[in-house]
């Protein structure tokens, strides 16, 4: 039996529509829940089939179709299909209305909407072979031998994967589901106070560290301006000391000078005594005769000898006594000289006071070192930490994620994943609709939102300059960058400032990859979610279904 598919859109424009049928009163989700029998197989994802005969070709079977779907059900996807049975025209309509309790909902409603219309009597009519009531619209929600059967209606289901459940089977696999995440929750719920209180720890520990050091800090320059004080007054001591000693010093070279003068003085004199007292004594044995005066010149000669020789001791141990306070000065002159040199190299002097300071110093030094180091441990302990927090942290909002896209919650609008990094193609099109007009603005639309996708998974193009924020160094986009600013030229300010925020999220979800990341948002607040927001959230539309 040959068929055809057409995939039909529910804002499609419809003209010449048949008149619809008179509209009842809506029953409760109660009522039509308990329509749903918890043992009836259904079709899911659940479908419901809209169904109409034709006697001949007629254009407008598919379109009152359509009408009737996005009458009913606007924003749901349908599949349209058409049988050539012998004597006439079949045309069905699909309703997807996805896994979720609200497309329950809507299945369920068909056996409503077209009441004394739906699937027994369409079969009725199939049967009977007649192409009597051709033209009025049939409806029911998909079962079993739908997706069993052979027409086209059943051909189509059994290759989009669709499978015969029943309400109770689904009932189970979503409240394990709820269970499953349950569980993560609570597990994440114990990791976040774990590490919470982990972090308050290391934070206590931080600060007494810090505390420490900051007392390490003060008690060093109290030291050190004791230091600052007490060694100028401990050198100005010195210092005077020291031009006390070189002034004795200077006196006792003079001195030492005066008396070394003296000394080669009395050498000279001594040589001239004795030259001129032996010129006297043979001057007076020339005058005398030799004979006469022999024995009293030896005596005179041995008095001058004998005084003369004491002359000589008196003066040879004055010398000697005057070379040793010599060479004693001498001494005391080199250790002022090293006493000066002491003091100029201060960190080598032997004050007993200084020696006190500086080894104080050097603990303390020491102390500060080790506290140093055990800071920068406890830093990289915590920086290590942190990062193993957040990849944890990650890898939970992961699980969430695909819990959440596995739930199909249907309702978007306060919780759901948003694709960070996608580019909007609202603004593209809005804006070649007002520049082209009537020159194909959706084909310039699309071809301008494909060029701006290349362009960002481009590597090569970086549209960033780095600034500083509260002294971090952090990239921005660069409002200068020649294509950003031919854009912003040719389409304005919102197609310019759509890039722009892609831009920011792709070097925030991707920097490397440059490709779209699925996030959980926050919609009513604009915002990225929080976990445990997520949870709440999944926890009480679970709730509201059951």
């Amino acid at each position: 039996m040959p068929f055809r598919i057409t995939e039909q859109s529910p804002t499609q424009p419809l003209h010449a529509l048949k008149p619809l049928r008179p509209k009842t009163s809506m029953p409760t989700d109660d009522v039509l829940m308990a329509d749903a029998g918890a043992d009836e197989l259904l079709v899911w994802p659940w479908t419901g089939i809209l169904a109409m005969a034709a006697a001949d070709e007629d254009a407008d079977a598919a379109t009152t179709l359509a009408f009737h779907a996005h009458q009913r059900f606007a924003g749901v996807a349908t599949t349209a299909l058409q049988e050539e049975p012998t004597n006439h025209q079949q045309h069905f309509l699909l309703l997807h209305f996805g896994k979720n309790w609200a497309g329950l909902r809507d299945a369920m409603s068909l056996a409503v909407h077209f009441a004394g219309a739906g699937r027994r009597e369409w079969q009725r009519r199939g049967r009977e072979g007649s192409s009597e009531g051709a033209g009025g619209v049939f409806g029911w929600a998909a079962v079993g031998e739908d997706l069993l059967g052979d027409g086209a209606v059943g051909r189509i289901l059994r290759e989009s994967g669709a499978a015969a459940r029943s309400v109770e089977d689904v009932e189970k696999d979503e409240a394990s589901v709820a269970v499953t995440l349950s569980a993560v929750a609570g597990e994440y719920e114990r990791r976040e106070r774990l590490l919470a209180a982990k972090n308050e720890e290391m934070v206590r520990a931080v600060q007494r560290m810090e505390e420490e050091s900051s007392w390490l800090r003060s008690e060093l320059n109290e030291l050190k301006a004791v230091a600052d004080n007490s060694l100028p007054e401990m050198n100005h001591g010195v210092d005077e000391e020291n031009e006390k000693l070189r002034a004795e010093l200077d006196a006792v070279k003079g001195e030492i000078e005066l008396r070394v003068d003296r000394i080669q003085e009395l050498k000279e004199c001594r040589t001239d005594l004795h030259f001129s007292k032996l010129e006297k004594l043979a001057i007076k044995i020339n005058s005398l005769g030799m004979a006469d005066i022999k024995p009293e010149a030896s005596d005179n000669a041995q008095m001058l000898h004998d005084k003369h020789k004491e002359e000589m001791e008196a003066i040879n141990a004055k010398v000697i006594q005057l070379e040793k306070q010599l060479e004693q000065k001498e001494a005391q002159e080199y250790a002022i000289c090293m006493l000066n040199t002491k003091l100029q190299a201060v960190e080598n002097l032997s004050i007993e006071e200084y020696g006190h300071l500086y080894k104080l110093l050097t603990i303390l030094k020491e102390c500060l070192e080790q506290k140093s180091e055990r800071f920068q441990n406890a830093y990289v302990e915590l920086t290590q930490r942190d990062h193993l927090n957040r990849n944890e942290l990650q890898e939970t909002r992961q699980e969430v994620i695909k819990c959440l896209e596995s739930m199909a919650t249907g309702d978007c609008t306060v919780i759901g994943i948003k694709r960070m990094g996608q580019l909007d193609e609202k603004p593209f099109h809005h804006a070649c609709k007002r520049k082209y007009r009537d020159y194909d603005p959706e084909g310039k639309g699309t071809r301008l939102i494909s060029l701006w996708q290349k362009e960002l998974k481009n590597k090569s193009w970086n549209p960033f300059t780095t600034i500083l924020v509260d002294g971090e160094e952090k990239d921005v986009v660069n409002e200068d960058d020649p294509k950003l600013r031919q854009l912003w030229t040719e389409y304005g300010d919102i197609v310019c400032n759509a890039v722009k925020v892609t831009l920011r999220e792709l070097n925030e979800y991707s920097p490397q990859g440059r490709h779209a990341v699925n996030e959980l948002w926050n919609f009513r607040e604009g915002r990225k979610a929080t976990t445990a927001e997520v949870v709440n959230y999944i926890f009480e539309q679970q709730k509201t279904s059951s």
